[in-house]
């Protein structure tokens, strides 16, 4: 009989605690959807944001081997990528300089790769003074600075002088020299007048 009796004193108790764990259970269960709606927001948002960048890769002689310019740069904490609004890369190789302009660009956490996007231009110098420029337009193309290297799955144009070429795909594995056009290709090579 005494056992009934305390089972009686603590029913109370008991229920109370049921209660207050039904209470935290339904409270849970209401909150959850905004909690990971919440989490999922701060997983998305960047952990810092830098205005007026440049980044510099250098070679193993000390030599500059690239600049990464941009008015702002966003790092995402989830892919380690950071984007920048209107960069500009530089890169440079026996004297000469490439440039590369976009609207928007990413690049991988370590930078080995940039992708550009938005009315990429690019401007390549010529080897000499009576060499001109050669001269690069597409919607997008992926850039490994250090491996110097380009290439682009959509259509491209380049131009050189008075030459122009068109194509589906572009590939450089030598940014300064060898180039690689495929897929729909077009190219336009007015002859050169001779003098009498």
């Amino acid at each position: 009989m005494p056992a009934l009796h305390l089972t009686y004193r603590f029913y109370p108790v008991i229920i109370a605690a049921l209660l207050a764990a039904g209470s935290v259970w339904l409270e849970h269960l209401t909150r959850a959807p905004e909690s990971e709606a919440a989490v999922e927001a701060d997983d998305e948002a960047p952990d810092f944001i830098a205005e007026g960048v440049r980044i510099a890769g250098f070679d193993d002689d000390g030599k500059l081997r690239y600049t990464l310019d941009s008015p702002r740069l966003t790092h995402l904490p989830q892919t380690d990528a950071t984007l920048s609004d209107h960069p500009r890369l530089q890169l440079f190789k026996q004297g000469r300089r490439l440039w590369i302009d976009a609207d928007s660009g990413e690049a991988s956490s370590k930078g080995e790769v940039v992708v550009f996007r938005g009315n990429v231009e690019a401007e390549r110098e010529g080897a000499d003074a009576e060499d001109p420029p050669l001269h690069f337009a597409s919607a997008s193309l992926t850039v490994w600075p250090q491996e110097q290297r380009a290439a682009s799955n959509v259509p491209v144009r380049i131009d050189q002088g008075l030459n122009r070429a068109d194509a589906s795909r572009f590939e450089a594995d030598n940014v300064f020299g060898d180039m690689k056009l495929s897929g729909k290709v077009r190219m336009s090579f007015p002859s050169r007048r001779r003098n009498p």
